[in-house]
């Protein structure tokens, strides 16, 4: 089974998560001795402080700047991004070039004010309206309540590697991994510092299940 990091900061200077070709092709190499076949790269695009055509241009030059560089075998990597949700959201015209490339799957971060009052019209148009397929980034960030009430409602899950590898979440993460609403597992790479030895450590947690949401991950993005 193909394995794949849904959601991945590797784009050179495109957010904080790559400070430069340099570091982008380390996190990459460490990508494929970790056995990644395939990297959605996920810059941060937060549409309250940014709008989307400057976010889009500075996304296409640095994934130009890193495909011209990566060896030959490097792991595939598809265009996508990391979207906190604002009031509105579902209005921005355009919004699906956010999606992951070749698909209408959003992969879509919670704000810290996040609260379904305040943010159900939005939630709802998203889905309803713009007919997008949307994914929770790393839920398991957020309280588990409101998780649960999300994914009742039609949204998706990806998990981050790290809760697999703490003591005090690990148990948590294991039980959201075998849902059939998670999607997606991601390393959430910033920088270089921990490489994939968390989504190691998940891989071999999760056994079988792993390949379950692989699986899983793999029919969402039509491979």
């Amino acid at each position: 089974m193909m394995q794949i990091d849904f959601h991945a900061h590797i784009l050179p200077g495109a957010d904080h998560g790559s400070d430069g070709l340099a570091t982008s092709l380390r996190q990459i190499a460490l990508a494929q001795e970790a056995g990644i076949g395939l990297l959605i790269a996920t810059p941060h695009f937060y549409p309250r402080h940014e709008a989307l055509g400057p976010f889009l241009a500075r996304r296409a030059e640095t994934y130009a700047c890193l495909t011209e560089a990566l060896p030959a075998d490097a792991p595939r990597i598809r265009l996508g991004a990391e979207v906190q949700l604002c009031r509105g959201l579902d209005r921005l015209p355009d919004l699906e070039r956010l999606c992951v490339e070749g698909t209408r799957v959003l992969l879509l971060e919670l704000p810290p004010d996040f609260s379904v009052r305040a943010y159900e019209q939005t939630l709802d148009a998203l889905l309803y309206e713009r007919k997008l397929t949307v994914v929770l980034a790393h839920v398991d960030r957020y309280v588990p309540g409101t998780v649960d009430f999300l994914l009742e409602l039609g949204f998706l899950a990806q998990i981050n590697a790290a809760p697999f590898c703490r003591l005090r979440t690990r148990k948590a993460a294991l039980r959201r991994a075998e849902s059939v609403q998670t999607v997606a597992l991601g390393s959430d790479i910033h920088g270089v510092s921990t490489g994939y030895t968390e989504f190691l450590q998940m891989k071999r947690r999760l056994g079988p299940v792993c390949d379950v949401v692989m699986a899983r991950t793999a029919a969402l993005l039509g491979l």
